[in-house]
């Protein structure tokens, strides 16, 4: 790679590292590039980017972005996911590949200004997406409201079974 690349490539790393939400860094030795390929179009399709980097590049571009807590990790090749939208949904992604793919090892990542471990990635990859937590309130909020709905409609029956017990007594007397 010429230096002017090199010097493009890190001014783009850079930018786009500087309006990502998250960071995950990944091992991926021993891929095929098909399944470099499949984990690329996946993340893609999100709306985020990943490339495959030097490290010494992608720690001259995180240094631009004051983001310097990654270094130990930045050993062995190194794949790095930017995320640009929910950073749960990427993780979830990394969780899926780490599991499909024998040779994709999570390294770690960067979320709101911390570095994340390995596990970390993989425990933000358990936490429930936007729109299931959002799912999940709703349904918590319009619980008091169902339940007071079926109470009312208790009131009637249950008067309406008194009446017909009381019916049935003097049917029977």
């Amino acid at each position: 790679m010429k230096k002017q690349d090199k010097i493009a490539l890190v001014g783009d790393l850079t930018e786009k590292i500087s309006k990502a939400n998250a960071l995950y860094l990944a091992n991926y030795k021993g891929l095929t590039y098909h399944e470099l390929n499949n984990i690329r179009q996946a993340l893609k399709e999100m709306g985020n980017d990943f490339r495959v980097v030097k490290n010494r590049l992608l720690k001259i571009a995180l240094k631009n972005n004051n983001i310097e807590n990654l270094d130990e990790i930045l050993v062995d090749q190194t794949a790095i996911a930017i995320v640009f939208d929910e950073p749960t949904t990427a993780a979830k992604e990394f969780k899926k590949f780490n599991k499909e793919y024998k040779n994709f090892e999570i390294k770690g990542g960067y979320l709101d200004g911390q570095a994340l471990s390995k596990e970390d990635v993989i425990a933000l990859a358990d936490i429930p997406s936007r729109e299931e937590l959002l799912a999940r309130m709703l349904g918590s909020m319009s619980a008091p409201a169902r339940n007071f709905v079926s109470l009312l409609a208790n009131i009637p029956r249950s008067l309406l079974n008194v009446l017909n017990a009381i019916k049935e007594k003097k049917e029977n007397n």
